[in-house]
């Protein structure tokens, strides 16, 4: 920012309420009727930034303003760490306002803190808490930066409420920002989503009405139901058969009378047998068979249906759906014998339970087998359940050390981050359980002695465990229950009263087991999370997509050796945003991920969260500078620091090659990030060199450790002869893959070309830019972001990596090497892999060198076998899961976090 010669800009802060700064700004030297508005704290802290877009009819009069809207009303910054007192200065475009522009943070009324919560009906129940003041007042709601709702108030020390008739403008079916201010303090009381309807009638007052304009997508699980009818129009199936099913679950259940013919899939293999266990009550079976024909899955799969000597409907199956299995049972076997004896006429792999009052979702069969293939120890998976007004049921279950069984997250919002990543749970509900057909078999099924029902699904996953399997937890496995339609909901009549007998019997059974889980209700949260041992918070500026830069991939293989030893890792990225299959794929892992709108900020999970985590794993020091106060103000927990790569080596290195640094700008990197490594308790770098630089810094030598990478075995690929063209593969958002590539389209290719014409330069890579473009020629090839790193690994003879500058470990150069492909590149390139020049790889730094590489590796067979099978065995036995779970446990054993 710059100070503005006298008259240049003027500008005023009016005040500050409820979580806006409000003023006006002027540049009388700009054409524009709009001037950028920055407001920042004396030592530079920017709390708010935005344009003037409010008229001020009173500039004009006073002849302070011809014309245009000079008027802002703008947010404080979430991340705002304001203090009372603070001096506020007010820049317009860029430069200070040295008169009337500056403002001081005050508290005159001391403090305050709000909630609101919505009703049933249409109004705003508003909470206010003041520590102090006492008095006239007014409260104001906003959304979208505008006051919906003012109003005076008397206010009392202490708790104060009020109710708030919500404008009908909201009523619009959609989730809307809302927050809560009062005058005099310049926060915000409260601020989170709340959904308004426009229709608040039951749904099941309207199921009639589904067919009626705008009806159908009243349904909580409209969203569901739409999404399976694009993936299955999407993907060809049969839009009859489909659409039949669709029909069928958006009318609804409830007092069907008539059943229309639905088609189930037929497979002579299926991979999945779902058996539902049903004795009458057909419009909930017929219902449920509906919605797995609607719900698209990869998985193949058959129906069977575990008639319990109906009398109803159920006993004519085969009239109302085709391709169903049914197992009619000659007399009423109960619930578990029923159940048991279905599961002898399954032919798929793996065996799924489905209460016959569920109707689930798309991918919900996928996501319950994919652990089972992800890992061989994993014996029992369940789906999340929800009720039908789109709230959680359950998420996995705890059983306390009294032997007493909870529905965790019951009756929360379901979207919430701890509800939805996968997990070890005490026991998964019957309603969508799945269990390999071995393990059932090894089990020996639903214990006979819990007979008829109740506590089946309890008691199975503790013998799973006990024959060495996990129980997980997947939430993306979702299933809509309507809880109490099979049994009811009375403990005293019918089957349901079972539910206590069993309960005997269940605890003494398995008591050596539960007893040390915890008391009953305490701290459901961290009682959750099982088969973990420790707890690490991992802060990172984005959430890694590996598929498009190799930090993005270290960064996941990292997450995957820290839950090798035991420890559960939650994951917090700068921008806290949920960036869909990115994020999923991290849940499917076993990873928290925290994101808004549950937490605002890093800040803000540091705030609500930090105190449970027993180390801290930052990643990148632009990260870690940002936060590692905030941190240690709050707890002892051990800091990790990744630098990712060494960021004033990298700088320090283009100073006369490529002028994107300065060497003033290079040492001030320095010194930033010689202070962040100084702040933490562990240092992980990826290559020797980066060590022997930070040693000589900071003298501190036992704390510095290299970071482990793991690359994983890959399928072996074409002959030399099979082969054509060198390859380049990187990001280019990463500046020295940028220059890399135009050094070595610029400089080298001329040279190859010379000797010969018919080796094409293929450049791969994510975000390529226009200079990048520009390039393509007879003999380079601009191909951009590669859908398959076998398509790129496995068809060219040579991948070049012609770094001038950069840090850390490349890497694209190891993935080359788990490959086999030979490589040519630079010093830089080759640092940190363990490559050795004409053994391994060719390394030469200089324009000549590296043709010269590319020549004679591209011609000489016998040289390329020997450098592919060297470079191979480096990175077996360098680069190994095994090699990489015991350097992460080594770093973790010298913050003091132990593990087995």
């Amino acid at each position: 920012m710059t100070v503005a010669p006298a008259n240049e800009v003027m500008g005023y802060i009016d005040r500050i309420d409820s979580g806006f700064i409000f003023g006006w700004g002027l540049d009388k030297d700009s054409d524009n009727d709009v001037s950028t508005i920055t407001i920042e704290t004396s030592d530079g802290q920017i709390v708010a930034k935005g344009v003037t877009e409010i008229f001020r009819g009173d500039l004009v009069k006073k002849g302070i303003a011809e014309k245009g809207t000079n008027g802002f009303q703008l947010p404080i910054h979430i991340d705002a760490k304001l203090k009372p007192d603070s001096k506020l200065n007010l820049y317009v475009n860029g430069n200070l306002v040295e008169k009337s522009g500056k403002a001081t943070l005050e508290y005159h009324n001391g403090y305050f803190w709000g909630a609101v919560l919505k009703l049933p009906t249409n109004e705003l129940n508003c909470t206010i808490v003041s520590e102090s003041f006492e008095g006239e007042s007014n409260i104001s709601l906003y959304h979208n930066e505008g006051i919906i709702y003012r109003q005076p108030v008397m206010l009392n020390k202490g708790e104060n409420f009020f109710k708030v008739n919500i404008p009908h403008a909201l009523f619009d079916n959609t989730s809307k920002l809302i927050s809560l201010g009062v005058d005099g303090f310049p926060f915000l009381l409260w601020s989170d989503y709340i959904h308004f309807q426009d229709n608040l009638t039951p749904w099941e007052y309207l199921k009639s009405s589904s067919n009626s304009q705008g009806m159908m997508a009243l349904s909580k699980q409209a969203q569901f139901r739409y999404e399976s009818l694009a993936l299955n129009l999407n993907n060809q199936i049969k839009s009859s058969v489909v659409g039949a099913a669709h029909n069928v679950i958006a009318e609804g259940w409830q007092g069907r009378k008539k059943f229309p013919k639905l088609i189930l899939p037929k497979h002579d293999n299926p991979e999945v047998s779902i058996i539902i266990p049903a004795y009458n009550k057909f419009e909930l079976t017929y219902n449920c068979i509906a919605s797995i024909i609607l719900a698209f899955n990869k998985t193949s799969y058959e129906v069977l249906v575990a008639d319990d000597n109906s009398t109803d409907e159920t006993s004519d199956l085969e009239d109302f759906v085709d391709n169903i299995v049914h197992v009619k049972s000659k007399e009423n076997l109960r619930f578990l014998l029923n159940c048991n004896n279905a599961a002898e006429y399954a032919k798929g792999d793996y065996i799924v339970f489905l209460n016959n009052d569920t109707e689930v979702t798309s991918y919900w069969l996928d996501e319950l087998i994919a652990p089972f293939e992800a890992d061989e120890k994993v014996g029992l998976t369940g789906s999340k359940l929800l009720n039908t007004n789109g709230t959680l049921q359950e998420a996995g279950g705890i059983i306390w050390g009294s032997g007493q069984p909870w529905n965790y997250g019951n009756g929360a919002n379901a979207s919430e981050p701890k509800y939805n990543y996968n997990r070890q749970a005490d026991y998964l509900s019957g309603a969508s359980l799945c269990i390999p057909k071995t393990v059932w078999q090894q089990v020996g099924g639903f214990s006979i002695e819990l007979v008829p029902c109740y506590y089946e699904d309890t008691d199975i996953a503790f013998k799973v465990r006990q024959h060495g399997y996990m129980t997980i937890y997947c939430p993306l496995s979702r299933v809509v229950h309507f809880e109490g339609q099979s049994h009811g909901t009375d403990i005293t009549k019918g089957l349901k009263a079972y539910q206590v007998v069993n309960e005997s019997t269940f605890k003494s059974k398995w008591f050596q087991e539960y007893k040390h889980n915890g008391k009953q209700g305490v701290a459901p949260d961290i009682e959750k999370d099982r088969g973990i041992d420790h707890r690490v918070l991992m802060i990172d500026y984005a959430t890694p997509n590996p598929t498009t830069d190799a930090g993005s991939y270290a960064a996941v293989e990292e997450i995957k050796l820290i839950q090798a030893l035991g420890i559960k890792v939650t994951f917090v990225p700068e921008n806290m945003a949920h960036l869909g299959s990115l994020t999923h794929d991290l849940q499917r892992m076993g990873v928290e991920v925290l994101y808004a709108p549950f937490y605002n900020s890093v800040f803000d999970a540091i705030e609500k969260r930090i105190t449970e985590f027993d180390a801290i794993y930052i990643t990148r020091f632009s990260v870690a500078e940002k936060y590692l106060d905030a941190i240690r103000a709050r707890t002892q927990a051990k800091i990790i620091f990744n630098n990712a790569d060494l960021h004033f080596l990298r700088e320090l290195r283009t100073v006369g090659k490529t002028n994107e640094y300065t060497l003033e700008q290079a040492l001030a990197t320095r010194a930033k990030e010689l202070d962040v490594l100084g702040k933490v308790d562990a240092v992980l770098s990826y290559n020797e060199t980066e060590h022997a630089v930070i040693l000589s810094h900071i003298l501190k030598q036992d704390n510095i450790f290299k970071c482990p990478w793991v690359l994983s075995p890959k399928t072996a690929g074409k002959s030399f002869a099979e082969r054509e063209g060198i390859a380049f593969l990187g990001g280019y958002r990463h500046h020295p893959n940028v220059k890399a590539v135009e050094f070595f389209a610029m400089k080298v290719m001329p040279l190859i070309a010379k000797a010969n014409p018919n080796i094409i330069f293929y450049v791969y890579g994510s975000h390529v830019p226009e200079q990048i473009k520009m390039l393509e020629s007879d003999n380079i090839k601009i191909v951009g972001f590669a859908e398959n790193l076998d398509d790129v690994f496995h068809n060219h003879r040579l991948i070049v990596a012609p770094l001038l500058s950069g840090a850390g470990i490349k890497g694209k150069v190891l993935e080359a090497m788990a490959y086999g492909v030979p490589q040519v590149l630079t010093s830089v390139g080759a640092e940190a892999t363990g490559l050795n020049h004409k053994i391994s790889a060719w390394i030469k730094d200089d324009e000549q060198g590296l043709a010269e590489g590319v020549l004679q590796l591209y011609n000489d067979e016998q040289l390329w076998n020997k450098c592919s099978e060297n470079s191979q065995i480096i990175a077996q036995e360098s680069f190994s899961y095994k090699h990489g779970v015991e350097m992460m446990q080594k770093i973790f054993n010298y913050i003091g976090i132990y593990t087995g």
